[in-house]
């Protein structure tokens, strides 16, 4: 072979290699060139629901082509995560993805959302609150605690269910405190803050936009913000780790993630465009109605590791409670 038929050979060799390669970025160069599809794990009509329809609205004005929902409820979140791995990993089926996914990966073990999905921005954070009846004798947390202490297992707590966000906080909690409760599952948090108000129960961690309403109608009252910082939102109410209670928060975060094998630019531009709808005012604004503070990571790795984190306390929780979801 010649020194110019091996230079011509190399260089064609080189393109064709590259072009194969996952992530050669002329491969990608015309992403997106047709609808992109989320895939909310939840009902329609929800919060979640609501928070994706807010971003794919404005998400679409950027990318230049439609951003349509397809909600996926069922399966304790699932048959959601199993239509988007099943999906090409091109970038063109994102799920919108929350902390109650962790809970459930952490008691039925039916999926892996590091190994099974790219992790890609996280959005928003919703606070949480522990409240009691209006009619309840507590007034902080410290005499809620030693009433736990005096009185084993007389303590009732409210759930939307086995092995769901509230359950999980709640065995940690108590366990952390050094008291016994008993948990009381419901098919709701409506229904779950009912019974709290009517003193069917002691106490529920509830997500604030669901709370809300019962502390403006002084049906329940807040004892503490379960995280680690105040919310704007509510400047009054103290955290937990104000009252001298250092455990993990329970936050309701929300965020966008991909397939695993999804192309590093085509995740780096949906990043891009997703940091770019939070924070968007008006965004911000329809966020701030829904009690929820946008809240944008520094990267698909900063994400990730958020979710870790809840993943480990939580599978240690539910291990150590033996609380499983068949």
């Amino acid at each position: 072979m010649t020194r110019i038929h091996r230079r011509q050979f190399m260089a064609t060799a080189t393109a064709v290699a590259a072009a194969a390669a996952p992530g050669f970025s002329l491969a990608q160069a015309g992403y997106p060139n047709k609808p992109v599809k989320i895939i909310v794990p939840l009902p329609a009509g929800g919060a979640a629901d609501a928070g994706a329809r807010i971003v794919s609205a404005h998400l679409q004005t950027l990318l230049k082509q439609p951003v349509v929902i397809d909600n996926k409820p069922g399966g304790s979140y699932v048959i959601g995560v199993q239509a988007t791995v099943s999906a090409p990993a091109d970038g063109y089926t994102l799920i919108a993805v929350n902390t109650g996914m962790a809970a459930a990966q952490a008691t039925m073990k039916r999926y892996d959302l590091l190994k099974s999905l790219t992790p890609i921005t996280q959005i928003g954070l919703t606070p949480c609150l522990l409240v009691v009846s209006t009619q309840s004798k507590f007034t902080s947390m410290a005499e809620l605690i030693a009433y736990g202490k005096a009185n084993p297992g007389k303590l009732n707590f409210g759930s939307v269910g086995i092995g769901s966000l509230e359950h999980l906080w709640v065995s940690m909690f108590s366990k952390a405190a050094g008291i016994e409760v008993t948990h009381v599952p419901f098919k709701g948090m409506p229904d779950a803050l009912v019974a709290l108000a009517q003193g069917e129960i002691q106490f529920i961690p509830a997500v604030l936009p669901a709370a809300a309403p019962f502390i403006e109608k002084k049906a329940i009252r807040p004892l503490g913000l379960l995280s680690d910082k105040r919310n704007p939102g509510t400047p009054d109410i103290p955290t937990l780790k104000e009252q001298g209670f250092n455990v993990p928060p329970m936050e309701f975060w929300s965020g966008y993630a991909v397939a695993a094998g999804t192309p590093a630019p085509v995740v780096e531009r949906l990043r891009r465009e997703l940091t770019a709808t939070a924070s968007d005012p008006a965004v911000k604004e329809k966020f701030a109605g829904m009690s929820t503070t946008v809240v944008i990571s520094n990267g698909p790795t900063d994400f990730a590791k958020l979710i870790g984190a809840d993943l480990r306390w939580m599978a240690t929780t539910a291990k150590a409670a033996d609380i499983r979801l068949e």
